[in-house]
C-alpha cells in the first residue's frame, strides 16, 4: 500500500510541476533559514564541551569597576591575581589554579620571529603560570602537560601555529623569538609542547601559551594590582551555590586585609548594603555569560524568531497551495471512496505526498546550506560546517525531527480536507464543502502578510536609524586621521613630524576603536562628582578636530596646562553647573593628598564607542609623559586626503626603529564603520529575510486567489453572460483580497511599533519613531497584492463562460 501511495504521490508531483516546484522551493527556503539557525545554536552551545574533564573547571569572577566600559561595577572575567593563591590556601577541594592573560580589544598580538624568516603578528598568545595545562586538559601532540610549562621562558603552540611557523608539528626544543611591543628587544622562548585543536570552540582561546614568569608572582606593594583571568580545577563537580557562599566569606576577609595594607577602611568603602563579590561559574557557562554585553542567546533571539516565522510562513504556503489544488483532486477522492477506500487510507496517501515533498525540500535545503554557508560564516564571523561538524549526529536527529514536524504540520490539514470530501457531491461537480476551510485559509494569508508588512516596516525604520547614525556629528573629524597601534615614543614621533603632510602626532587613552575608561571621583563645592578620566598629549584634541564650546583647549603657550588644568566635555560640564570656565575642583590621590585642578575649556561630546552607549562625563588632562595609561593609540592627522603615500613613509621610519615588529594601524573612518558593523549586518539580514517572507506571502496569496477563482468559476461565467466586463470581474476578485491585506496591515502596525521601539531603545542616540515606513509598507503590500491577484483574476475573467456552464 505504501509503495502504491508513493507512486501516486510521485505521479501527482510530476503532473503538477509548477505547484510542486513552488511548494518544494518555498518550503526549502524556510527550512534553510531554520537549519542555519540550528547550526549556529549548536555551535554556540558546544563551547567548552571538548573534554569531559572540563566539568570540574571553573572561572573566577570578581566584582569591581576596573577597566569596565561604563566605569561601573560588574562581575568581571579579570580578577586580582592574588586570588589564585587565596584559592590554593583556603579551598581544600582545589586541585589546581592558573592565571592567564585576558583578551583585550587593543591587543593586536605579538610579533613572532623564527630564524631568518620575516616577523609575523600573531594574536591570542597568552602568558600564564605553570599550572595552565593542569587545569585545562588539552591533548598533546608533542610534549606533555606535566613538563610543558615546568620551566620559565617556554612556549606551547597550537597545532595550526606550529604548521604556520615551521611547516611541521615536530618542533620540540626549537626556539621562537617573541616581541611583545615595538621597543621590546624580544625573548627567545623554547617550544616544549604542541597541542591539538579541540573539535569544539573554547572560551579560553589561544594560539600559544607562554610562561615568562610574570604570572608566577603577585605585586608586593598592596597598592599595586595585577588583573588577569583566573581558572581553577576542583577534585569533583561542586554545587556552585554552596561553593560561592564559602568563597564570599573567604573573599571578604581577603578584601579587609588588602584594604588595610592600602591604608583604607573597609567600612568606608563597603557601606549601605554594598559588599565585595567573588564567585565561580562553570567553564561551560563562561561563553554564555559575558560580563558587559548581551549573551549570544539574547542577541540571537530576533534572528531565531525570524527564522521560525519564515519556516511557519513556508508551511502556511504549503497548506494554501495544497488546498488550492483540492478541486483537481476531489474527483479522485470521490472515485476512491466509491470503490471502498477508507478515510484513514486517503489521509495516509496525502500525508505520504506531503512527506515526499518535505524530504525533497530537506535535501534541497541541505544543498542551499552548502551554497550560502560561506556567506553566512562571513556575516556572523563564525566557522560553521554542515558535514565537518562535531555535532553532526545531533544535527541529523534534529533534521529528522524537523522533517516529521513539518510533514505533520504541513500535510495533516490538506489530507484531512481532501479525505473529507463527500463522494456523491464531488462526482456531481459540487465542491462546496471545500469552502468550510476558506476562513482558515484567509487567516493564514493574513498571518503571512502580517509578518511581511512587519518586515517591510522594520526595514524602513532600520534604514532611517542607520542613515541617522552614519550622518550624525561624532564631535570630531574622523577623515584624514589614522591610529597607529603603538605607545607615544618621542624618537618615533619626532621622525613623523618631519614628514611633509603630517599635521599632528599625538596620543590619547580614548579614541573610537580603542577606549580606556578610568573612573575618578572629584570634589566640587562640597559635592562628589564621578567622572571618566582621559589623558592626552598637547596635540591630541586638535588632532581629533574636537569642537570647542567654551573657553579653550590645551596649548603649549600655557605651561600650567601640563600641571593642573583640565578640559571637560559637555556631559561633564553639565554636572558642574553653569559658568565652569576658571572654576577649580579637588581630587584626592592615592597618598591622601588633595590636588586642585582648574577648568579651562569645554568641548562638544565626541563618540568613542558605539551609538548604543552614551558619552561618559569626561575630564581631559595633559601630562608630561603623554598619558598615565598607554593603550596603543598614536594619532596621526594628515593635512591632505591623499595620504596613502605618507603611510608608506611612516612605515619606512617604523622599520628603522622597530625592525622586529610590523606596524599595525587603522583609519578612524574604518573604526567608525566597524562600530556600525553589527547593526548593518543585522539590517542586511532583515532585508534578506524580508524578501523571502514577502515572496512566500505572495505565493500564498497566489494560491488562495487560484483557489477562490476556481470556486467561483460558475459565478464568474454567469456574471459574464449577464454583461460584466473583464475589469469588473478582476475588481470583484481583488476586492475580497484587498480586505485581507488591509486587515493584515491594521494588525501589523502595532506589532511592528512594539518590536521596532524595543530595537530603537537599544540605542542611546536614535531617531523618533517615523510614520513614513508604516505608510510605505501599507502601500507596497497593497500594490503587490493587487498585482498578484490580478494575474489570476484576469485569467479567470477571460475564460470562455460556455466551458463553465455547459454541464448545467
Amino acid at each position: 500500500m505504501f509503495k502504491l501511495n508513493l507512486k501516486i504521490a510521485w505521479r501527482n508531483l510530476w503532473k503538477n510541476k509548477v505547484y510542486a516546484a513552488i511548494n518544494i522551493g518555498g518550503l526549502a527556503l524556510g527550512l534553510t533559514a531554520f537549519v542555519l539557525m540550528l547550526l549556529y545554536i549548536n555551535h554556540e552551545e558546544s563551547y567548552d564541551s571538548w573534554s569531559p574533564d572540563l566539568k570540574n573547571v571553573y572561572q573566577i569572577r570578581e566584582k569591581h569597576d576596573f577597566f569596565t566600559p561604563d566605569n561601573k561595577e560588574h562581575w568581571n572575567e579579570i580578577s586580582n591575581s592574588r586570588i589564585a593563591n587565596l584559592l590554593r590556601a583556603k579551598l581544600p577541594q582545589v586541585v589546581a589554579v592558573t592565571k592567564v592573560d585576558n583578551d583585550f580589544d587593543f591587543d593586536n598580538g605579538y610579533s613572532l620571529k623564527v630564524d631568518n624568516a620575516d616577523p609575523v603578528i600573531i594574536n591570542k598568545i597568552k602568558d600564564s603560570d605553570s599550572s595552565f595545562f593542569h587545569v585545562f586538559p588539552y591533548q598533546f601532540l608533542q610534549g606533555s602537560a606535566d613538563k610543558a610549562l615546568e620551566n620559565k621562558e617556554t612556549i606551547v603552540l597550537k597545532e595550526s601555529l606550529a604548521m604556520q611557523l615551521f611547516g611541521t608539528t615536530k618542533v620540540l626544543g626549537k626556539t621562537v623569538k617573541v616581541v611583545r611591543w615595538e621597543t621590546d628587544k624580544g625573548t627567545a622562548l623554547t617550544i616544549t609542547g604542541v597541542v591539538y585543536e579541540p573539535n569544539t570552540p573554547q572560551s579560553v582561546n589561544f594560539n600559544a601559551i607562554t610562561r615568562t614568569g610574570n604570572k608566577d608572582k603577585d605585586p608586593e606593594n598592596p597598592t599595586n594590582n595585577n588583573y588577569c583571568q583566573v581558572y581553577t580545577r576542583l577534585n569533583k563537580s561542586s554545587d556552585t551555590l554552596v561553593l560561592n557562599q564559602t568563597l564570599q566569606k573567604i573573599y571578604i576577609d581577603f578584601k579587609k586585609s588588602l584594604l588595610s595594607g592600602q591604608k583604607k577602611n573597609y567600612n568606608d568603602i563597603y557601606k549601605d548594603g554594598k559588599l565585595p563579590g567573588l564567585k565561580v561559574i562553570p567553564v561551560s557557562e563562561v561563553h554564555a555569560n559575558p560580563p558587559y554585553n548581551m549573551n549570544w542567546f539574547e542577541k540571537l533571539k530576533p534572528v531565531m524568531a525570524i527564522s521560525a516565522f519564515l519556516l511557519l510562513v513556508s508551511v502556511i504556503n504549503f497548506i494554501n497551495l495544497a488546498t488550492a489544488q483540492s478541486v483537481q483532486r476531489a474527483k479522485e477522492v470521490g472515485v476512491k471512496k466509491v470503490l471502498g477506500s477508507y478515510k484513514t487510507q486517503l489521509t495516509w496517501q496525502f500525508l505520504v505526498e506531503a512527506a515526499l515533498q518535505s524530504i525533497i525540500s530537506l535535501f534541497l535545503c541541505i544543498i542551499l546550506i552548502e551554497i550560502v554557508l560561506p556567506a553566512f560564516n562571513n556575516h556572523f564571523k563564525v566557522d560553521l560546517s554542515f558535514w565537518h561538524n562535531a555535532q553532526l549526529p545531533v544535527m541529523i536527529s534534529q533534521l529528522v525531527g524537523l522533517f516529521v514536524f513539518v510533514t505533520l504540520l504541513a500535510g495533516f490539514y490538506p489530507a484531512w480536507i481532501l479525505s473529507n470530501y463527500n463522494p456523491v457531491s464531488v462526482l456531481k461537480g459540487n465542491y462546496e464543502n471545500g469552502l468550510r476551510g476558506i476562513a482558515l485559509r484567509n487567516v493564514l494569508v493574513v498571518f503571512q502578510f502580517i509578518i511581511s508588512v512587519t518586515f517591510i516596516i522594520s526595514i524602513g525604520v532600520m534604514e532611517l536609524q542607520s542613515r541617522f547614525m552614519s550622518n550624525k556629528d561624532l564631535g570630531f573629524e574622523r577623515g584624514n586621521l589614522i591610529n597607529i597601534n603603538t605607545n607615544y615614543e618621542d624618537d618615533f614621533v619626532e621622525r613623523l613630524k618631519k614628514i611633509p603632510g603630517i599635521q599632528y602626532v599625538a596620543t590619547t587613552t580614548q579614541v573610537m576603536g580603542n577606549a580606556f575608561n578610568v573612573p575618578e571621583e572629584v570634589n566640587y563645592k562640597g559635592n562628589a562628582i564621578n567622572l571618566n578620566t582621559v589623558t592626552v598629549t598637547m596635540d591630541a584634541l586638535p588632532a581629533l578636530g574636537v569642537k570647542v564650546v567654551q573657553g579653550r583647549i590645551f596649548s603649549k603657550e600655557y605651561k600650567q596646562d601640563t600641571v593642573n588644568t583640565v578640559v571637560l566635555n559637555e556631559a561633564a560640564a553639565s554636572l558642574f553647573g553653569k559658568n565652569v570656565i576658571g572654576q577649580t575642583y579637588g581630587k584626592v590621590d592615592w597618598e591622601g593628598k588633595t590636588n586642585r585642578f582648574q577648568i579651562v575649556g569645554v568641548i562638544k561630546n565626541y563618540h568613542n564607542e558605539g551609538f548604543d552607549k552614551t558619552v561618559l562625563p569626561t575630564v581631559y588632562k595633559v601630562t608630561s609623559l603623554g598619558g598615565t595609561s598607554n593603550t596603543n593609540n598614536l594619532l596621526v592627522r594628515f593635512n591632505t586626503s591623499k595620504y596613502k603615500e605618507l603611510i608608506g613613509k611612516i612605515e619606512k621610519e617604523w622599520k628603522v626603529l622597530y625592525p622586529n615588529f610590523p606596524m599595525v594601524y587603522s583609519s578612524l573612518d574604518d573604526a567608525f564603520s566597524k562600530s556600525l558593523e553589527d547593526n548593518n549586518r543585522f539590517i542586511n539580514m532583515i532585508i534578506l529575510f524580508s524578501l523571502v517572507s514577502v515572496s512566500l506571502s505572495l505565493l500564498g496569496l497566489f494560491a488562495l486567489s487560484t483557489f477562490v477563482a476556481r470556486r467561483r468559476t460558475k459565478e464568474i461565467a454567469v456574471r459574464k453572460v449577464l454583461g460584466a466586463s473583464n475589469i469588473q470581474i478582476v475588481n470583484l476578485l481583488n476586492r475580497s483580497f484587498l480586505v485581507l491585506v488591509i486587515v493584515a496591515n491594521l494588525i501589523s502596525w502595532p506589532v511592528a511599533y512594539i518590536i521596532i521601539k524595543k530595537w530603537l531603545d537599544g540605542f542611546a542616540y536614535r531617531i523618533d519613531m517615523p510614520i513614513s515606513p508604516f505608510l510605505t509598507a501599507t502601500l507596497i503590500s497593497i500594490i503587490i497584492a493587487v498585482l498578484t491577484v490580478s494575474i489570476q483574476a484576469r485569467k479567470a475573467a477571460v475564460t470562455d463562460p460556455v466551458n463553465a456552464l455547459k454541464y448545467e
